[in-house]
């Protein structure tokens, strides 16, 4: 992303860094939010059986990482995120 285009780093309330969600939107040109998020860190034999399990189809309903807790003084960063959504 460039200088002119916001980009959003939010951490987990409980301080790991390793929960974290990157936004970035462009304010001028599109109404969409691209949004990434840092997933957990395995070992490779686990992430091995993750990938023969997803060749063979399996899903787990929960995904594959663990929680993201907002903190409050998060919630006007949110709110401008939101508005940029906003059709209105």
């Amino acid at each position: 992303m460039t200088k002119d285009k916001p980009s959003e780093i939010f951490i987990c309330n409980c301080n790991n860094t390793e929960h974290q969600l990157v936004i970035h939107y462009d304010p001028e040109e599109y109404k969409e939010v691209y949004l990434h998020v840092h997933l957990n860190k395995h070992k490779f034999f686990k992430r091995l059986w993750y990938g023969i399990r997803y060749i063979f189809g399996y899903t787990s309903r929960f995904g594959d990482w663990e929680e993201f807790i907002f903190k409050q003084e998060d919630a006007d960063r949110l709110r401008t995120i939101a508005d940029h959504l906003d059709p209105h």
